[in-house]
């Protein structure tokens, strides 16, 4: 071997240690809310919201609480960061075993499980998959348990999806979901309504709604509706 060729070697052995070295420290020092940072102040590629909520607090706004209905397969009521925020029904007298504000389901406390049965009770092996989306909304946000969040104040009302619409398999998990929303959400009937009108079809799916376009009559008959159709478990999703 040459001097050149044993030079480069030494060289390149060294590069590729020192970059290993690097990576290892950078993943060891990567701080638990780095998705919240902001790039510019910490060169974390985060969502600057802590720098979002200091520009709110010097401007002394005030915040207005949101109710969020995540439909999903179950969530874990009893978790320490979910149970405070937790949307609770103020129309419905807890455990009374009573139909208090007439909308068909018994005790519909914190929201209602259509995948068990009809009073409602949780099915067994139940996966509470859903509260993993819980912990992206909770309210203690500078808690990491058992992941980190940044949502502040609001509610959660928790509605189970079901897996059959009137007795078929519905393979469109898209329309599966709006139908199931139909049923639970007064105000989406008239938005869904509205866009059925619009895109003159009876059944739509997420490609119809990524090419709708709302009208400014559209907006004030919908408006204090928001839907967010979630992220699936693989990279295709």
């Amino acid at each position: 071997m040459n001097k050149f060729s044993f030079l480069f070697s030494a060289t390149l052995t060294l590069s590729i240690s020192s970059f290993a070295q690097t990576a290892v420290k950078a993943k060891e020092e990567l701080p638990k809310n780095w998705h919240q940072l902001d790039k510019d102040s910490t060169g974390f590629y985060g969502i600057s919201l802590d720098k979002a909520y200091s520009f709110v607090k010097s401007k002394k706004l005030k915040s207005k609480t949101v109710v969020v209905a995540v439909i999903d397969s179950g969530i874990d009521t009893l978790h320490e960061d979910l149970k405070p925020v937790l949307w609770t029904n103020p129309k419905e007298i807890p455990f009374n075993g009573i139909d208090d504000d007439k909308n068909g389901y018994i005790d519909d406390i914190h929201g209602w499980n259509f995948i068990g049965g009809k009073d409602g009770r949780n099915v067994k092996e139940d996966s509470y998959e859903a509260a993993r989306v819980y912990h992206q909304l909770k309210a203690k946000y500078s808690n990491y348990i058992p992941d980190a969040t940044s949502a502040k104040p609001g509610e959660l009302a928790e509605y189970k999806i079901y897996k059959k619409a009137e007795g078929k398999v519905v393979k469109d998990v898209d329309l599966q979901e709006l139908a199931f929303v139909q049923k639970i959400l007064p105000i989406f009937k008239t938005g869904d309504s509205v866009i059925r009108k619009d895109l003159k079809k009876e059944e739509y799916n997420c490609n119809d709604l990524s090419k709708y376009v709302t009208t400014d009559t559209d907006a004030k008959l919908t408006k204090g509706f928001l839907m967010k159709i979630c992220e699936g478990n693989n990279s295709n999703e």
